[in-house]
């Protein structure tokens, strides 16, 4: 694959319901909320794994086994609008449903990723400067991510 530049080809969605916490259909992508454009950053969204050191009396080498799986803190920063709180309705604190990533956008047969979430709340970024006005959601991850999973047609 080439390299390419995220913005502008990356999707961001909400789904607040999937049949599957490891798949989603056309239909849950089609009714699911478009975050993407009022999106002005991203953080967390990483997985990682905590190894455990297994030294033994045999070698020198301390060698390792995979132990407890990770997720860093996650939120979206979101341009704030003073016309629509539909954004900030949609995810109150206490929200529970399913952030869906396309790294390559909605296109059929690439790889995307599903975040189980809960919202732990919007709050609002405040600022005197020559800045838009934004808010940042915050979420916990409540499950594994699936971080293959594929788009359907």
């Amino acid at each position: 694959m080439a390299r390419y530049f995220r913005r502008g080809k990356s999707k961001i969605r909400f789904a607040p319901t999937l049949a599957s916490a490891t798949a989603m259909t056309r239909s849950e992508i089609t009714s699911s909320t478009d975050l993407t454009p009022q999106i002005a950053e991203v953080s967390g969204f990483s997985f990682s794994n905590s190894p455990i050191s297994v030294p033994d009396l045999n070698s020198t080498f301390t060698s390792t086994i995979a132990g407890e799986d990770t997720a860093e803190d996650s939120s979206l920063t979101f341009y704030d609008d003073d016309a629509s709180s539909t954004l900030r309705t949609l995810m109150v604190k206490g929200t529970k449903g399913y952030i869906l990533l396309f790294p390559y956008g909605d296109v059929p047969t690439k790889r995307a990723e599903i975040w189980p979430i809960e919202s732990t709340g919007a709050a609002d970024e405040w600022s005197a400067g020559n800045d838009p006005a934004r808010y940042t959601v915050s979420f916990g991850i409540t499950g594994p991510p699936a971080l293959n999973a594929t788009i359907p047609a």
